[in-house]
């Protein structure tokens, strides 16, 4: 009897030793079966109390999640889309379906070096491509199962009128450059005031320019695209100076035809513009010459401009093209026919523009041409030649056709168009009036 107490009471020391150590670990053990989950779509964390095995079945699950990552590439000099791309899963097959999904629109020969390509990636593999193919217009190719589809996406745009103005350090283009004017704008300038002023001889380093053209702007700018903005058309351009004024407006007449007017609605434009090229100097005139290759005197029966390879050439007037290709001792040479038994000439291009073709009709203005230095040439330069029933004549003394004027019924309509231009002009001057009024007060009060 003695015997079972005692082991009874050995038994009670045992569990009850055993106990305490049990339940001061259950204390310590709380904190361990309490995690915090994050919760991607929920603004904040959210605690959750379970058993161990619940947490690790939840950092399985995050584990498990497929990781996103969205980066932006840039083609380099030289480099495909699939090479750009094959460090993230993206093979030869997957080239080839996304270059047969954009075949609508491009191809992928056509990305060039600098071109910005955004790549989303899912687990370190490409799903989806996008990259600008023309302003306001992006295009997407998503990873479908083993395809590839593409979509065409348009962005919003609005449309501003600027005006900008500088005065004439060192030339027309360098100038207007400088404060931000678009080149098309100031190659449409250029166009317009050409039928007026010799580029070459007729502008001074101090005259004023100004322009007020449309253009497109971006609401939301993204950062594969590198085009945040579009000019649409020059609405006016003036050239201001101590011996001229010019101050042309663009107007649509009830026929359809855009061109540019003076104020009083007369026609600023003419039949050949004087110079068929921007940023040049006349380096030959017409007449009788010594030859520079050939060393004897001989008919200059054109004019020549010096200036840099690849100044881009204009057709000096609209036409058809007669001829586009090798003339000998003229290298490269484009001849237009105008009409009326007026055609030019234009001679040792360093190549031809994109799709022209003997037959083809061309606007005054376009670009039919690039200077280079090609046949019996010396040095880069354009040789330029008019001719009027085959005979030679000399560009800077043709007469042009009297300027035709606006009716009654369409004066009314532009006039409108420069009385809104004229406001805005009249606004922005009061503007930078007040500011230098402003600036100079400042400058006397610190005196």
């Amino acid at each position: 009897m003695i015997k079972k107490l005692s082991i009874a009471i050995a038994m009670m020391a045992t569990f009850g030793c055993s106990k305490q150590p049990e339940q001061t670990h259950s204390v310590n053990k709380a904190p361990e079966n309490t995690f915090v989950s994050a919760q991607p779509d929920q603004a904040q964390a959210v605690v959750h109390n379970g058993s161990a095995e619940d947490s690790v079945a939840a950092q399985i699950t995050q584990e498990l999640k497929p990781v996103q990552d969205i980066r932006l590439l840039e083609l380099k000099s030289g480099e495909s889309l699939a090479n750009l791309l094959s460090r993230f899963a993206f093979s030869d097959r997957d080239s080839w379906l996304v270059e047969q999904a954009v075949s609508a629109w491009t191809s992928l020969t056509k990305l060039k070096a600098g071109q910005l390509i955004e790549a989303e990636l899912v687990d370190g593999q490409v799903q989806q491509i996008r990259f600008e193919y023309a302003f306001a217009q992006v295009i997407e190719i998503k990873r479908v199962d083993e395809h590839w589809h593409a979509s065409l996406s348009e962005l919003e745009t609005v449309t501003q009128t600027k005006r900008l103005s500088t005065s004439i350090d060192s030339s027309f283009f360098v100038d207007a450059s400088k404060i931000g004017v678009p080149n098309d704008i100031i190659n449409q300038s250029i166009v317009a005031l050409s039928h007026l002023v010799d580029f070459q001889r007729e502008v001074y380093a101090g005259d004023q320019i100004d322009f007020v053209f449309q253009e497109q702007q971006l609401v939301a700018a993204e950062g594969i695209l590198k085009q945040i903005s579009k000019p649409i058309e020059l609405q006016h351009v003036a050239l201001l100076s101590g011996k001229e004024k010019y101050r042309l407006y663009r107007f649509t007449d009830n026929g359809g035809t855009t061109a540019f007017y003076h104020p009083d609605g007369t026609l600023a434009q003419s039949f050949l513009m004087k110079t068929p090229l921007n940023g040049a100097r006349l380096s030959s005139n017409f007449g009788k010459r010594h030859h520079p290759v050939l060393g004897y005197t001989r008919m200059h029966k054109g004019i020549d401009f010096g200036a840099p390879v690849g100044t881009p050439i204009m057709a000096a007037g609209s036409g058809k093209v007669l001829k586009a290709g090798w003339g000998g001792s003229f290298g490269n040479r484009v001849v237009l026919d105008h009409g009326k038994g007026y055609q030019t000439l234009y001679a040792h291009l360093n190549g031809f523009a994109n799709s022209l073709e003997v037959g083809m009709r061309v606007k005054q203005g376009d670009v039919i041409g690039y200077l280079g230095n090609t046949g019996l040439s010396q040095a880069r330069h354009l040789h330029y030649e008019v001719h009027k029933d085959g005979k030679a004549i000399n560009p800077l003394t043709l007469k042009q056709p009297k300027n035709t004027k606006l009716s009654d019924t369409q004066f009314d309509e532009f006039s409108a168009q420069v009385a809104q231009i004229t406001t805005l002009l009249d606004s922005e001057n009061a503007k930078l009036a007040h500011h230098d009024g402003q600036s100079g007060s400042m400058g006397s009060a610190d005196d």
